[in-house]
């Protein structure tokens, strides 16, 4: 399993010499497999190339591209939250189980 570190460059100097996307593409792949290729919002399983990463709070209203910012997540669901609350999308479409798992990552955001 990769190891999950809380940014890009974690990789660059803590690992084997990389370059700067190769360590993205690390760090985006550890998050994936955190979350063990499942999707946040809905619970299914996917191929880890099928999943995108979603900003529980979005760059549009000052997320950033931090570890406990970015989660796994399916391109319809990603889709559908768009720059929506999270705390509302999954309300309306996932279920008590996937929002403690998703409030219990992000911490305080």
């Amino acid at each position: 399993m990769t190891p999950l570190f809380p940014n890009p460059d974690y990789y660059k100097y803590n690992l084997i010499a990389m370059t700067s996307p190769e360590a993205k593409r690390l760090w985006r792949r550890a998050i994936k497999e955190h979350f063990d290729n499942t999707c946040i919002y809905c619970g299914e399983s996917y191929d880890i190339n099928d999943l995108t990463l979603d900003h529980v709070l979005p760059r549009h209203h000052g997320g950033r591209d931090d570890t406990n910012n970015l989660v796994c997540s399916c391109l319809s669901c990603n889709q559908k939250k768009g720059t929506n609350n999270w705390k509302q999308f999954i309300q309306q479409h996932g279920n008590p189980l996937r929002e403690q798992i998703l409030s219990d990552y992000v911490g305080t955001i």
